[in-house]
């Protein structure tokens, strides 16, 4: 199973800060990377990927909230714009028809040095 919320609990104590704080009718999430069972980031950019959406579910699900809720997404890459055939694919699979805002970002690395992508968001309640 990807990395619910709940297992994110010590890391948010030890950094100080939410998995996500509503505040004027939004919800803001903080970022979620693409991290499997035991903390495993997969070599493989679409498996990242996937569990990186799959992580951001969980956290929306812990909050009540819907992916047809999102309006805004950021996401944060190394080594952009490579791999992006395979993020746009796994964003697809993941949004469907919803169509939030959305910017890439390109960036040097991330807090897991495998990582490939950090995946921010913003709902509405």
């Amino acid at each position: 199973s990807p990395m619910a919320d709940n297992d994110h609990i010590d890391m948010y104590a030890a950094y100080g800060f939410s998995p996500h704080v509503a505040a004027g009718g939004l919800v803001f999430f903080s970022g979620v990377l693409g991290v499997g069972p035991g903390g495993q980031v997969p070599a493989d950019p679409r498996q990242q990927y996937d569990l990186a959406f799959a992580a951001l579910d969980a956290v929306l699900a812990n909050a009540g909230v819907r992916k047809d809720q999102l309006v805004d997404l950021q996401t944060f890459h190394v080594r952009y714009p490579e791999n992006m055939d395979a993020f746009m694919a796994a964003k697809s699979a993941y949004l469907g028809h919803i169509r939030p805002a959305w910017t890439a970002i390109g960036i040097a690395t991330l807090g897991t040095p495998e990582s490939l992508v950090e995946i921010r968001a913003v709902a509405r309640q």
